[in-house]
């Protein structure tokens, strides 16, 4: 697939999609809405996300959705936020606000993520990073999987630089809630890609 590099200004930034089950500040329906804290402000320079499996505004490729594979995309990410001392990417649909994906503690020394990064806490794929659980209760990347018939959802790859190599008050049953907050909290530089699905 054609390769697109994007560049972002940095500012504000399977089942079907359901969050019934989802905490407020994960599915928006709260007051302390993690979605509102992944557009939050900053100020810091420019920073790109460009996947070869993603053309921006593209349709996701069906391997990275519930009904393929299931598997994450390949990522790669450049910028003047290369000394920062930490990543996070967030899958985000914003057609409801749901976060799908959390993965934090990248190492500062990366460039990316590969594709298919490993469905653990800590992916040995990518050494260093921790992943919490999915909407569905299940651990890493769950993709894009809107309603049959409903049409077309967007979802956001947002790629974070942080100031901190591991993120504060996290551990193994830090939920997205939790994590989200922290990660914008650490902030240095966001980028974002993305895309579009529908069954």
């Amino acid at each position: 697939m054609k390769r697109l590099l994007l560049v972002i200004v940095v500012a504000s930034c399977g089942g079907n999609d359901n969050p019934g089950n989802v905490d407020a500040a994960v599915d928006g329906s709260g007051s302390g809405s993690a979605d509102a804290a992944i557009d939050s402000p900053s100020s810091m320079g420019t920073f790109t996300l460009t996947s070869s499996m993603l053309t921006e505004g593209a349709m996701i490729a069906m391997a990275n959705t519930c009904d393929g594979g299931n598997t994450s995309p390949q990522l790669d990410w450049s910028g003047n936020a290369m000394g920062a001392m930490g990543f996070a990417v967030v899958l985000t649909d914003k057609s409801n606000n749901l976060v799908h994906w959390v993965i934090y503690d990248i190492p500062g020394s990366a460039t990316g993520l590969p594709a298919n990064v490993e469905k653990v806490y800590a992916p040995t794929n990518v050494p260093g990073a921790h992943q919490t659980l999915s909407y569905q209760n299940v651990r890493g990347y769950l993709g894009p999987c809107p309603p049959q018939g409903g049409g077309p959802h967007t979802y956001e790859f947002a790629v974070y630089a942080v100031d901190v190599a591991t993120l504060p008050g996290t551990a193994m049953g830090s939920t997205r809630a939790q994590v989200v907050p922290i990660i914008t909290m650490h902030q240095t530089a966001l980028a974002k890609l993305t895309g579009t699905y529908m069954r």
